[in-house]
């Protein structure tokens, strides 16, 4: 502080007549002594203090700022693994390229220094070690997982980059295999977290500058798997990041953002060992390693889960910095100032003469004095300077030659010597603010500027000072003023703009790489509001990154219905801080600004921030992968769909093969059987019995027949004869039968559309087909209730008919048969149409009746489909195509058999049955001629004699065919009609499943009537 004397002339006293005696004056003189050290002491104690209290604080401060910047620094490094755990995206399948691009993107060399590489280790099990080992020498020849041996569990390093120098020694090195890297990495699993390893020899090294080093892991869980505990984490652990730092790399890093202040080391652990000396920043023998420091301190920090223990010790440099004499400049000048005014009060209690010489002799040893006290204040570390503007002296302290490293006689004292010192590039910028200063009247003169030190280099100073006194006008005639060496406050704060410009350029640079990327990056903070929002979240959600940030995130992409669910379990996660909120990457459904959803996935990864934890998240738009899995599974339905399709074609082949490998042989059977049965009757007479056991054996034949018929139907192989007819009308014809069928427990209902449209089928087979499933709706309702026909016209887009297989779109007649009985069961329906499927008591149905149906259907160019719930009745729904023809309404046949004296000739292979076939033929009155086959029979054809009806088997064995013997005949003699018949036709007569035109065919076995009806029907017709 100042110090300002005043001085006083002292008036002379008169001399006494009894001056005091000296044994009087010596206590009081000793006292003023006494009590003038003690203030002196006072002040040294205080300034002591002061000064141990700066020291002190400097050295926190030091202290503070290394703790600081190592833990910033290995948090940054931590999120170099984050970043690449959220690169995989829960799969340890990467290709050795992707991954070498991602990692060559981060630039470790230039911003991560210390990092040695990114590795990937896969988690294996025993079984999959040698597939394992297989698939990754087809990358790298020479791989294998090393060290050898068996193991409950393996894990091999898969990737690094980069792949370089000794890094070429790490691919398959099993990490589990070693203790003190298994505890971290098994950390890791279970916590989901960062976990750094302790003290580990890398396996980098090759015994040359080899360093202390550690590995940080990170665990990558498998994609779309729980992680919310400790036992899905571990069964959904596939792999882990690792890091391997080496610390003398690590902390050469550091060195450029902290001076030499601090001797550091840093120990694994809490406690400090040699063996646990991850870094010591004195060289062993060095003179730091020598220095006793003036102060300490030890500090525990964590990194990755594992303490640290860092002893921080002053540098020398510290010392001298904060080094100041004050204490003892004080304790000198107050000792002197105390003997001074203690011999003054002796001088002038002993007497005036001695006072007024001691009182002269003290104000000059004062004035002589004036400077010390300036010297004093360097005691602070400044350097002095008094101007004497007029004389243009000017006088430079010891300390301000120093702080630049000057002796004494270096420096002139003139103000010229100060000019020349200052930089060029600051000289001018000095000399305005001078200039101001001595211009004015008031005010402190300021300036900072660099000067040239002895050794060439320059130092930053901060001059001070003030006018003591002024001329008449103010202006400043003497000033008096300090330099503060500012160099390392100037460092400092160049440093930290040039740390603040190089995080502003690594965040420009990330936020560049993530405006870049594929997926949407979002931040949000704890408040749930948004922090970071990228160009491709723009793109994806409609809002701009001006729009999100600030913004509820729940607001901005969460459906309403899910946002209650979001925000709660959000908010347990700050309050946690548990590591993910669910998984770390699932799927689901976001809210494009429009209100468009859109299916999305995401990796996301939370981490602590002020005020909570924070969550990151990358979040990727999957709509083209689920429209792709959406088509793939109306492929993969298709191709079950085809599978069945062709499944069914090949059983309906079969059972088509098989019914026309019998239809032909057992229709002939049953035919003789049937005529021989019919003539037997007509033979029988009155006999009663022998009329009843003749008509129970023609219904057995007539049930082989059907039972033959049913099964050509199913197979789609029966003849049939379609023409145009209006279902209206059929059912209309069927009333009484369908009344009889069902009984009076029934009630029926028939709902028929007007202006109802005709369609192209076989009226024999529709009626058929409706009495059989009628018979069904009844034996479905064995207690009685209600069934529903219901007629109407429908057309079927494009999307209904392909929803039915090969169905085209178009207009049809619908015919939908319900009941209100005891329904199926799904397994029931899948099989309903299956030919001798019945859920009947046996001997009470065939199981051909649906099949029948089916049958017919689809050979109709219909559909037909079941629709059912066990409980609630059964639907069964036919579409038949729509045709535009009139309806033909066929007569009845006649009712009695009507003969006729024509002549017919029949061609039959089977000597029973065209015995029987002729023996009819005569009873009813015709000539009949025969043949066994159409060479014999075109040799009677030939013969001139004439024939009206040509009556012959479609199946005909012999090199001509019943088609080439029926034309052939046609040209031998025109008028000629041809009547064909046939137990199973192979085809050779239809055309998709129905006769061609103008065929006249009567299949085996038929009545006796059927036949005289048939003949007279192709007599009329070859008249007509």
């Amino acid at each position: 502080m100042p110090f300002n004397f005043r001085f006083h002339r002292v008036p002379v006293a008169a001399p006494t007549a009894h001056p005091p005696s000296r044994r009087a004056v010596w206590p009081l003189a000793l006292g003023v002594l006494l009590l003038a050290l003690a203030a002196t002491f006072s002040a040294w104690h205080d300034a002591r203090a002061q000064l141990l209290a700066f020291q002190q604080s400097e050295f926190d401060f030091s202290a503070r700022q290394t703790v600081r910047r190592i833990e910033q620094r290995m948090a940054t490094y931590e999120q170099v693994e984050r970043s690449t755990q959220a690169f995989l995206l829960g799969s340890m399948e990467v290709s050795a390229d992707d991954f070498r691009r991602f990692v060559l993107a981060l630039r470790l060399n230039e911003h991560f220094r210390g990092i040695q590489g990114v590795a990937l280790a896969k988690l294996l099990a025993p079984a999959e070690l040698a597939g394992h080992v297989a698939a990754m020498r087809k990358v790298l020849p020479n791989y294998q997982v090393h060290p050898t041996g068996e193991r409950a569990v393996y894990s091999s390093i898969t990737h690094i980059e980069p792949l370089s120098g000794l890094n070429l020694r790490a691919p398959g090195f099993d990490m589990l295999s070693e203790p003190i890297r298994r505890a971290a990495m098994e950390r890791a699993r279970d916590t989901g977290q960062a976990a750094a390893s302790g003290k580990v020899r890398l396996i980098q090294e090759d015994g040359k500058g080899e360093q202390a080093g550690l590995v940080m892991y990170l665990p990558v869980y498998r994609r779309g798997e729980p992680v919310a505990t400790l036992e899905q984490r571990r069964a959904s652990l596939i792999g882990w990041v690792g890091a391997p730092f080496r610390m003398d790399d690590l902390m050469e890093g550091l060195r450029p953002e902290r001076s030499g202040d601090i001797i550091l080391a840093i120990d694994d652990g809490p406690s400090v060992t040699e063996s646990a000396r991850l870094y010591r920043s004195d060289a062993p023998g060095g003179a730091d390693a020598r220095h006793v420091s003036a102060f300490s301190a030890v500090r525990h920090i964590l990194v990755g889960g594992r303490a640290w223990t860092l002893t921080l010790r002053s540098a020398p440099l510290l010392e001298a910095r904060v080094a100041s004499d004050r204490p003892g400049f004080i304790a000198l000048i107050g000792s002197i100032a105390s003997v001074l005014l203690a011999l003054l009060v002796w001088t002038l209690a002993s007497g005036r003469g001695q006072a007024l010489a001691l009182a002269g002799a003290a104000i000059g040893q004062l004035r002589d004095s004036e400077f010390r006290w300036k010297y004093a204040l360097e005691g602070a570390g400044d350097g002095v300077w008094d101007w004497d503007r007029p004389r243009d002296a000017i006088v430079y302290s010891r300390r301000w030659k120093q702080m630049l490293g000057y002796d004494d006689g270096d420096i002139a004292e003139r103000i010229s010597e100060w000019q020349r010192l200052i930089h060029p590039h600051d000289r001018a910028g000095v000399a305005v603010i001078l200039a101001d200063y001595l211009a004015g009247t008031e005010g402190n003169y300021e300036a900072e500027f660099r000067m040239r030190c002895k050794d060439g280099s320059w130092r930053w100073i901060l001059a001070r000072g003030m006018a003591v006194t002024r001329d008449s006008a103010g202006q400043p005639v003497r000033m008096i003023g300090t330099h503060t060496d500012i160099s390392r406050s100037r460092e400092d704060a160049d440093s930290l703009r040039h740390a603040n410009a190089q995080l502003a350029a690594e965040q420009r640079r990330v936020q560049v790489i993530l405006d870049h990327t594929h997926d949407a990056f979002v931040a949000v903070a704890h408040d749930g509001r948004v922090t970071d929002w990228n160009a491709k979240a723009h793109a994806m959600f409609g809002w701009s990154a001006a729009e999100a940030v600030g913004s509820d995130l729940a607001n901005l992409i969460v459906p309403a219905d899910a946002r209650a669910a979001h925000n709660a379990g959000f908010r347990r996660f700050v309050a946690s801080g548990a590591p993910t909120l669910s998984r770390n990457v699932f799927e689901l459904t976001a809210l494009h600004r429009s209100g468009r959803l859109i299916p999305v996935e995401l990796a996301i990864a939370g981490f602590p921030a002020a005020g909570g934890h924070a969550v990151s998240a990358f979040i990727r738009d999957i709509s083209e992968r689920t429209r792709a899995q959406a088509l793939e599974a109306e492929r993969s339905r298709a191709l079950d769909e085809a599978r069945t399709a062709l499944h069914h074609a090949q059983k309906l082949e079969s059972v088509g093969k098989l019914t026309g490998g019998i239809a032909h042989d057992f229709n002939n059977v049953l035919h003789i059987i049937g005529g021989n049965v019919q003539l037997l009757q007509l033979m029988s007479g009155h006999d009663e019995r022998t009329r009843k056991r003749l008509v129970s054996m023609q219904n057995a034949v007539d049930r082989g027949a059907k039972l033959s018929s049913q099964l050509l139907a199913f197979a789609r192989r029966q003849p049939l004869q379609p023409v145009a007819v209006n279902p209206r009308r059929v059912l209309r014809n069927m009333d009484d039968l369908l009344q009889r069928a069902l009984g009076e427990s029934v009630v029926i209902d028939i709902v028929v559309q007007p202006e109802l449209w005709n369609t192209l089928a076989d009226p024999g087979q529709l009626e058929n087909v409706i009495l059989n499933l009628v018979i069904n709706a009844r034996d479905a309702m064995p207690d009685g209730g209600v069934l529903t026909i219901d007629l109407r016209n429908t057309t079927l887009r494009a999307d209904q008919a392909h929803a039915w297989g090969d169905l085209e779109p178009g207009q049809y007649v619908r015919l939908a048969i319900s009941d209100s009985g005891v329904g199926m069961e799904a397994d029931v329906m899948a099989q309903a149409f299956e030919p001798f499927f019945t859920t009947k008591p046996v001997g009470q149905g065939t199981g051909l009746g649906l099949s029948m149906a089916y049958g017919f259907v689809k050979q109709s160019g219909g559909h037909i489909h079941i629709e059912s719930v066990a409980g609630h009745g059964t639907t069964v729904v036919i579409h038949l195509p729509r045709t535009d023809a009139p309806d033909e309404e066929v007569a009845p046949a006649a009712p009695v058999a009507v003969g006729g004296t024509e002549t017919i000739l029949v061609v039959e292979d089977d000597a029973e049955v065209k015995a029987t076939a002729v023996g009819i033929l005569r009873q009813l009155g015709y000539h009949v001629l025969d043949a066994h086959d159409g060479a014999s029979a075109l040799l009677v054809l030939g013969s001139g004699v004439p024939i009206d009806v040509l009556f012959t088997d479609v199946v005909m064995p012999g090199p001509v065919s019943s088609t080439e013997l029926a034309a052939r005949a046609r040209q031998l003699q025109p008028s000629i009609a041809v009547l064909f018949t046939s137990g199973y036709t192979q085809n050779a007569l239809i055309t998709g499943g129905r006769l061609d035109e103008g065929v006249q065919l009567l299949g085996k076995p038929y009545h006796r009537e059927q036949l005289a009806r048939k003949v007279r029907d192709v007599l009329i017709g070859q008249v007509a």
